[in-house]
């Protein structure tokens, strides 16, 4: 036998489909939101306007509505790996480019739901730090916000009153946003394989998982802007 060739430095990983769905996943979702946030609160607020009713109602009726779009886009989407000629790779590009619309009306449905609740003056960092904070904590958002808070919120001068600058909420966004690629994106993932089948099957699965994922993000929402006033009463933020 001869020799071994002698290999310089580490041998490079090889890369695998689930590398590339969640890499994807993380610039996507990220992107997306800082998009949404950015571009369209204008949107959101006259969207929140022309509702009418009771505040559950209000919610209820854009819920529905983000709902449907969103079931019947994953639908359009859960049957790409079926196609003649089509593997994994563009089945891959297909979910990245609906994770990031998906994103962009769950963050309109966000924004929407805030301002239903009378949340309708705040600013970018403010806005996005609601956004990171429940796609990454869910029903436990305002919880965990709070102590994020509390945690990076600078000490209290001559007053008493805790202060958050802009660039803290930036620093908190940062540290929220970690934490979204690591547990959303890897649940996104999962559910990019389990479209990946043939047509009807892949369909249905594409339309359950973004019906009951628009619900949720709904549920967390009306949840988070329920407690936020109260949790956070103690806390001036100050965007200066």
């Amino acid at each position: 036998m001869g020799r071994r060739p002698t290999v310089i430095g580490r041998t490079p990983r090889r890369i695998g489909s689930d590398d590339v769905v969640r890499a994807t996943i993380g610039q996507q979702l990220i992107a997306s939101v800082d998009r949404a946030a950015t571009t369209r609160w204008d949107a959101a607020r006259l969207r929140a306007g022309e509702l009418q009713g009771p505040r559950n109602e209000q919610v209820n009726v854009v819920t529905a509505r983000i709902r449907r779009e969103l079931g019947l886009a994953g639908a359009a989407s859960g049957g790409t790996a079926a196609v003649p000629g089509v593997g994994m790779v563009a089945a891959t590009a297909a979910f990245a480019a609906e994770l990031g619309w998906s994103t962009i009306r769950l963050t309109d449905l966000i924004m929407t739901i805030a301002v239903i609740h009378g949340h309708d003056r705040a600013g970018l960092v403010e806005r996005r730090m609601w956004v990171l904070s429940i796609l990454a904590y869910r029903n436990g958002a305002a919880g965990v916000l709070t102590k994020l808070m509390a945690e990076f919120a600078e000490a209290p001068g001559r007053s008493s009153v805790r202060r958050l600058s802009e660039r803290s909420v930036q620093r908190i966004n940062a540290s929220v946003a970690q934490v979204v690629v690591r547990r959303y994106g890897t649940r996104a993932g999962v559910a990019a394989v389990g479209r990946a089948v043939p047509f009807g099957v892949g369909a249905a699965l594409g339309y359950g998982i973004n019906s009951r994922t628009v619900g949720m993000v709904s549920d967390h929402t009306h949840t988070f802007f329920t407690e936020f006033p109260i949790a956070l009463s103690a806390i001036d933020v100050d965007p200066r």
